[in-house]
């Protein structure tokens, strides 16, 4: 079936297999779409090892995968999509082609995107563009309330709404934790602290590294601090750590594929991300889809009140926060939960009850498709 007589057009080139946020924000809403009876089609890109991947069955349409071609490929194809069709694009790169295709946008924005971080006149540059693609757009959805005040501020008055993410809590439940840890190769007898991020400076590993370096010897020796990611600062925090000397209270497991994912976070007994907002820095966390991952497994978390973590974690609910480059706040944390392992398993509880409750990408799903319809009533 061809997408010319679809409504409704996700067009995403970060898709699965792809991993990361986006691509299974996308992949949710492909998914979701459809299961609440709307016509959806997704356009994405081949995945460079199997020309042939279908993410869901029957609905997906493809681009070529090099660049530039791949770009101009989408053109092509979008310009078939009637003019009253709705283009949900995931990145604001992809709004653009579906703008100059002529269509009608829903534009999804995540925060990383929208925030500074480079030379003055780059900014200047994208925000030319970002400004036009904004007021040409239908419809601006947000991941948190912290990401659409930054839309807000390059288009004043734009129709922005925020929808906190979701998370498959099918995927993402408690379950045997010393079977998770054994399946992954994690010590049983230790108190294991949990970090699921790309490894970069304002990610705040430090912050967790200072905190451990302070707790007395006999509680550090119960800790082991797991950290599952790769990034460009890598061997600058693995020099930090060996000058603190916490190398043996550290596990450096490189990338992990969404498949054991589910099974880390259920092998953890806290989930810690503290994440420093650098404000002439481009690091920022524009929601934080790890903490509701980490919560849905039955984890407490650990976050710092920037960017979009206040949308994602709610404390007393299965979360705390800690202030900026707080290692001290964390230190206390951490001293707690060796001396009262039951209270963070209680928190745990909490978090997935909480997810339950209103996290869940049906939950999320419902308020994006209320959304669309309130936008296009005749959908």
């Amino acid at each position: 079936m061809g997408i010319t007589n679809r409504r409704l057009l996700i067009f995403s080139l970060d898709y699965p297999p792809n991993t990361g946020g986006i691509s299974r924000l996308m992949a949710e809403l492909a998914k979701g779409l459809i299961k609440s009876g709307m016509p959806v089609r997704v356009l994405t890109k081949r995945a460079p090892d199997d020309p042939d991947y279908y993410c869901i069955k029957d609905i997906e349409e493809r681009v070529i995968y090099r660049r530039p071609f791949r770009e101009l490929h989408a053109l092509l194809k979008l310009i078939r999509v009637p003019r009253d069709a709705l283009i949900i694009c995931g990145t604001y790169g992809e709004g653009y082609i579906a703008r100059f295709a002529g269509r009608r946008v829903v534009q999804i924005v995540h925060g990383g995107e929208l925030g500074p971080g480079y030379p003055w006149w780059k900014i200047y540059r994208r925000n030319i563009f970002q400004r036009w693609m904004f007021r040409n757009s239908d419809l601006i959805i947000a991941n948190s309330l912290y990401t659409a005040g930054l839309a807000a501020k390059i288009v004043p008055g734009g129709k922005i709404v925020a929808i906190p993410l979701g998370v498959d809590a099918e995927l993402f439940k408690p379950g045997d934790k010393l079977k998770s840890r054994d399946k992954l190769g994690l010590p049983q007898d230790k108190i294991i602290v949990l970090t699921v991020a790309r490894i970069k400076e304002h990610k705040g590993f430090d912050v967790v590294f200072g905190a451990l370096s302070a707790m007395s010897a006999s509680e550090k020796e119960k800790i082991i601090h797991v950290i599952a990611g790769i990034g460009p600062d890598k061997e600058k925090f693995q020099a930090k750590a060996r000058e603190l000397g916490i190398e043996s209270q550290l596990k450096w497991l490189g990338f992990v594929a969404d498949e054991d994912l589910p099974d880390l976070y259920r092998a953890a007994d806290l989930f810690v991300l503290c994440t420093r907002e650098f404000k002439g820095g481009k690091g920022v966390e524009g929601f934080g889809l790890v903490f509701l991952e980490a919560q849905a497994s039955g984890t407490p978390v650990v976050g710092t009140r920037t960017g979009g973590i206040p949308d994602a974690v709610k404390e007393g609910e299965g979360g705390f926060f800690i202030a900026e480059d707080d290692s001290d706040g964390l230190k206390k944390l951490l001293e707690k939960l060796c001396r009262e392992p039951a209270s963070f398993e209680h928190q745990g509880r909490l978090a997935r009850e909480r997810v339950e409750r209103e996290c869940t990408w049906e939950s999320y799903i419902a308020r994006f498709l209320e959304t669309l319809k309130h936008s296009d009533p005749e959908l």
